[in-house]
């Protein structure tokens, strides 16, 4: 009777090793597969001035609010973009131009940053409590997005 309580005994721990093993090997895998976090490199007031790309703060960001062009039937229109992260505002475009900015009630303007061939974006506002624009100009005058 003994013999055959150490067996089963043994078995079980065995068992639990193998089951052990599985769990580690399965939990790994699934922190191996877990997908990275695009790495923000500023936060607050530190981003005012900075490429929201560039930054990371574009991760996660959402349009708050959209203005159309006058004329394009909406095909074509500037937004105000917002990072919950990074607490910032820019303005965006589906038109390629640097005559693009946001700006903060009281005045306070960033301008053109960049484009990646089909929109064109301004740097960034930090801005968790005044209320920012987009703006953007050219031939057909300018158009503006709510401030929000």
């Amino acid at each position: 009777m003994r013999d055959m309580t150490i067996h089963s005994v043994m078995k079980f721990g065995r068992g639990l090793a193998l089951l052990s093993t599985a769990a580690v090997l399965a939990l790994g895998g699934l922190v191996a597969n877990a997908p990275t976090s695009n790495a923000v490199t500023c936060y607050g007031d530190y981003c005012s001035g900075q490429d929201p790309l560039a930054s990371g703060c574009a991760a996660g960001a959402y349009t708050v609010a959209v203005g159309n062009v006058y004329g394009t039937g909406g095909t074509q229109y500037v937004e105000i973009r917002w990072s919950p992260t990074c607490q910032t505002n820019w303005a965006r475009s589906n038109i390629v131009s640097s005559q693009i900015k946001a700006v903060q009630e009281g005045g306070y303007t960033q301008g053109y940053s960049t484009n990646n061939g089909s929109q064109a974006w301004s740097k960034m506002i930090y801005s968790p409590v005044k209320c920012v624009k987009g703006v953007i100009w050219g031939s057909w005058g300018t158009t503006e997005t709510w401030c929000v």
